[in-house]
Protein backbone atom coordinates (compact mmCIF):
# COMPACT_ATOMS: atom_id res chain seq x y z
CA UNK A 1 0.00 0.00 0.00
CA UNK A 2 2.19 2.88 -1.26
CA UNK A 3 -1.43 5.61 -1.50
CA UNK A 4 -4.13 6.00 1.19
CA UNK A 5 -6.84 8.09 0.05
CA UNK A 6 -10.26 9.85 1.74
CA UNK A 7 -12.75 10.95 -0.79
CA UNK A 8 -15.38 13.84 0.53
CA UNK A 9 -18.40 13.40 -1.42
CA UNK A 10 -21.06 17.26 -0.87
CA UNK A 11 -22.69 19.23 -2.76
CA UNK A 12 -24.98 18.25 -5.55
CA UNK A 13 -26.63 20.98 -7.86
CA UNK A 14 -28.48 21.36 -11.03
CA UNK A 15 -25.79 21.34 -14.20
CA UNK A 16 -26.99 21.21 -18.14
CA UNK A 17 -30.41 19.58 -16.70
CA UNK A 18 -29.13 16.86 -14.27
CA UNK A 19 -27.79 16.48 -10.52
CA UNK A 20 -23.83 16.65 -10.58
CA UNK A 21 -22.28 15.94 -6.84
CA UNK A 22 -18.53 17.31 -5.91
CA UNK A 23 -16.38 14.78 -4.58
CA UNK A 24 -12.73 15.75 -3.15
CA UNK A 25 -10.84 13.03 -3.07
CA UNK A 26 -7.16 13.71 -1.23
CA UNK A 27 -3.88 11.24 -1.56
CA UNK A 28 -1.30 10.28 1.05
CA UNK A 29 1.93 8.97 -0.63
CA UNK A 30 3.36 6.64 2.28
CA UNK A 31 7.41 7.18 1.81
CA UNK A 32 7.18 11.19 1.19
CA UNK A 33 4.64 11.53 4.06
CA UNK A 34 3.18 14.20 1.20
CA UNK A 35 -0.28 15.06 1.41
CA UNK A 36 -2.22 15.57 -2.60
CA UNK A 37 -5.10 17.71 -2.47
CA UNK A 38 -6.53 19.12 -5.89
CA UNK A 39 -9.48 21.65 -5.43
CA UNK A 40 -9.62 21.66 -1.57
CA UNK A 41 -6.46 24.22 -1.56
CA UNK A 42 -5.22 26.21 -3.63
CA UNK A 43 -2.47 29.08 -4.02
CA UNK A 44 -2.72 31.45 -7.03
CA UNK A 45 0.76 33.19 -7.93
CA UNK A 46 0.96 36.60 -7.52
CA UNK A 47 1.96 37.09 -11.11
CA UNK A 48 1.10 35.03 -14.59
CA UNK A 49 4.61 35.11 -15.83
CA UNK A 50 5.41 32.67 -12.45
CA UNK A 51 2.12 30.74 -13.44
CA UNK A 52 3.86 27.28 -14.29
CA UNK A 53 0.49 26.20 -16.57
CA UNK A 54 -0.08 28.04 -19.32
CA UNK A 55 -3.80 27.62 -19.91
CA UNK A 56 -6.10 28.90 -22.55
CA UNK A 57 -7.32 31.63 -20.37
CA UNK A 58 -3.75 33.23 -20.15
CA UNK A 59 -3.74 33.51 -23.98
CA UNK A 60 -2.58 37.05 -24.40
CA UNK A 61 -6.16 37.73 -26.39
CA UNK A 62 -7.99 36.44 -23.36
CA UNK A 63 -6.10 38.39 -20.46
CA UNK A 64 -5.72 41.23 -22.73
CA UNK A 65 -9.98 41.44 -23.15
CA UNK A 66 -10.53 40.99 -18.95
CA UNK A 67 -8.07 43.67 -18.48
CA UNK A 68 -10.03 46.20 -19.79
CA UNK A 69 -11.73 48.71 -17.01
CA UNK A 70 -15.50 47.96 -19.26
CA UNK A 71 -16.67 45.45 -21.52
CA UNK A 72 -17.71 48.81 -23.40
CA UNK A 73 -14.59 49.90 -24.56
CA UNK A 74 -13.46 49.24 -27.99
CA UNK A 75 -10.78 46.56 -29.44
CA UNK A 76 -8.35 46.03 -26.47
CA UNK A 77 -5.96 47.69 -24.85
CA UNK A 78 -1.76 47.63 -26.08
CA UNK A 79 -0.29 43.95 -25.27
CA UNK A 80 2.21 44.85 -22.85
CA UNK A 81 3.55 43.17 -19.49
CA UNK A 82 1.28 45.37 -17.39
CA UNK A 83 -1.95 44.69 -19.17
CA UNK A 84 -1.60 41.04 -19.43
CA UNK A 85 -0.55 41.52 -16.17
CA UNK A 86 -4.01 43.63 -15.09
CA UNK A 87 -5.99 40.17 -17.13
CA UNK A 88 -4.56 37.84 -15.20
CA UNK A 89 -5.32 39.38 -11.92
CA UNK A 90 -9.07 40.02 -12.56
CA UNK A 91 -8.89 36.10 -14.50
CA UNK A 92 -8.28 35.21 -10.87
CA UNK A 93 -10.74 36.78 -9.32
CA UNK A 94 -13.51 36.00 -12.02
CA UNK A 95 -12.48 32.01 -11.30
CA UNK A 96 -12.32 32.32 -7.09
CA UNK A 97 -15.70 34.19 -6.98
CA UNK A 98 -18.45 34.16 -9.02
CA UNK A 99 -19.40 38.12 -8.75
CA UNK A 100 -16.08 39.62 -7.46
CA UNK A 101 -16.36 42.99 -5.73
CA UNK A 102 -15.75 45.96 -7.91
CA UNK A 103 -16.64 44.04 -10.52
CA UNK A 104 -19.99 46.13 -11.25
CA UNK A 105 -23.12 45.07 -13.69
CA UNK A 106 -24.01 48.32 -15.28
CA UNK A 107 -26.18 46.55 -17.66
CA UNK A 108 -26.85 43.28 -19.58
CA UNK A 109 -24.20 44.43 -21.60
CA UNK A 110 -21.73 45.80 -19.71
CA UNK A 111 -19.47 45.61 -17.10
CA UNK A 112 -17.29 47.82 -15.17
CA UNK A 113 -14.46 47.14 -12.81
CA UNK A 114 -14.21 49.78 -10.32
CA UNK A 115 -10.89 50.94 -7.75
CA UNK A 116 -10.31 48.24 -5.47
CA UNK A 117 -9.90 45.09 -7.33
CA UNK A 118 -6.36 45.31 -7.56
CA UNK A 119 -6.35 45.03 -3.46
CA UNK A 120 -8.76 42.39 -3.64
CA UNK A 121 -6.70 40.49 -5.67
CA UNK A 122 -3.26 41.15 -3.11
CA UNK A 123 -5.38 39.51 -0.51
CA UNK A 124 -6.71 36.70 -2.23
CA UNK A 125 -2.98 35.64 -3.92
CA UNK A 126 0.65 34.12 -2.59
CA UNK A 127 -0.80 31.90 -0.08
CA UNK A 128 -2.09 28.52 0.24
CA UNK A 129 -6.61 28.81 1.09
CA UNK A 130 -9.68 27.34 0.53
CA UNK A 131 -10.71 28.85 -2.74
CA UNK A 132 -13.93 31.19 -1.89
CA UNK A 133 -16.16 29.47 -4.09
CA UNK A 134 -15.43 26.50 -2.76
CA UNK A 135 -15.41 27.72 0.73
CA UNK A 136 -18.87 28.93 0.23
CA UNK A 137 -20.97 26.88 -2.31
CA UNK A 138 -19.75 23.41 -0.21
CA UNK A 139 -17.28 23.63 2.44
CA UNK A 140 -19.78 26.11 4.97
CA UNK A 141 -23.05 24.23 4.14
CA UNK A 142 -21.88 21.15 5.03
CA UNK A 143 -19.15 22.07 7.54
CA UNK A 144 -19.82 18.57 9.90
CA UNK A 145 -19.01 16.55 6.55
CA UNK A 146 -16.05 18.52 6.38
CA UNK A 147 -14.89 18.15 9.71
CA UNK A 148 -14.93 14.55 9.74
CA UNK A 149 -13.42 14.30 6.47
CA UNK A 150 -10.32 16.52 7.85
CA UNK A 151 -10.28 14.16 10.53
CA UNK A 152 -9.76 11.32 8.99
CA UNK A 153 -7.37 12.65 6.99
CA UNK A 154 -5.39 13.88 9.59
CA UNK A 155 -6.07 10.93 11.70
CA UNK A 156 -4.94 8.83 8.72
CA UNK A 157 -1.74 11.10 8.20
CA UNK A 158 -0.68 10.70 11.88
CA UNK A 159 -0.91 7.50 12.76
CA UNK A 160 0.90 6.80 9.15
CA UNK A 161 3.35 9.30 10.03
CA UNK A 162 3.55 7.96 13.80
CA UNK A 163 4.08 4.29 12.60
CA UNK A 164 7.05 5.65 9.88
CA UNK A 165 8.61 7.26 12.07
CA UNK A 166 9.14 4.45 14.74
CA UNK A 167 10.01 1.68 12.84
Amino acid sequence: NEIDYETLTIGTFDLAGGPATFSETVFYHFSSQSLIVTDALAKIPESYASSETLTELMDPSNLLLISKQSTAEPGLPEDTPDQRQVGYEKTALLISYFFPEHEELVDPTKVIWTDGWHDNFRQLSGRVLVPPVVRTLLYEPNSKQVQEFVTRITTTTTTTTTTTTTT
